[in-house]
């Protein structure tokens, strides 16, 4: 009977290790990062403004919401903002497309490529003014950093 508990206890801290192990290898996936190269075209577009590249044009739509840490103000956790890509093509709508810009500067392919075309990769990399203090920033301030990136052959 002692046997059998021990084999049995013995195969069972097998299968928990087992079952962690699979949980670990699966829950999490490798995030790609982004950086701009000097192929990249980076142009700086105003709240509610538009810009146009070839035939496609990107409007910054809305701020969804900003919880980016003040630069003076002591945060747990850095924060990010959110903001609302409209995309057209020869002046018809696409889609619409959230892209998360992160307090820490760090630009992930996951959260900040908005959009592809058959020549470009287009990300939401930067969204400025940062803030500073406990006062809100109006809307109409907000400028968003979107970068064309060339795709390789």
């Amino acid at each position: 009977m002692k046997k059998d508990m021990i084999w049995l206890n013995c195969n069972m801290k097998k299968l928990v290790f087992l079952f962690v192990l699979s949980f670990a290898c699966t829950s999490g996936h490798a995030q790609t990062p982004f950086s701009k190269d000097s192929l990249s075209i980076s142009y700086f577009v105003g709240f509610q403004q538009k810009i146009d590249v070839e035939n496609y044009e990107v409007k910054f739509k809305k701020l969804v919401s900003d919880s980016r840490c003040p630069k003076d103000v002591m945060c747990v956790r850095a924060g990010e903002a959110k903001v609302l890509l409209s995309f057209y093509k020869d002046g018809h709508f696409i889609e619409d497309k959230e892209v998360v810009i992160h307090a820490s500067g760090y630009v992930m392919e996951e959260n900040n490529l908005a959009f592809k075309t058959e020549d470009y990769k287009i990300y939401g990399m930067n969204l400025k003014p940062y803030p500073k203090g406990t006062n809100g920033i109006p809307e109409q301030d907000y400028q968003l950093e979107v970068v064309f990136q060339p795709k390789r052959l």
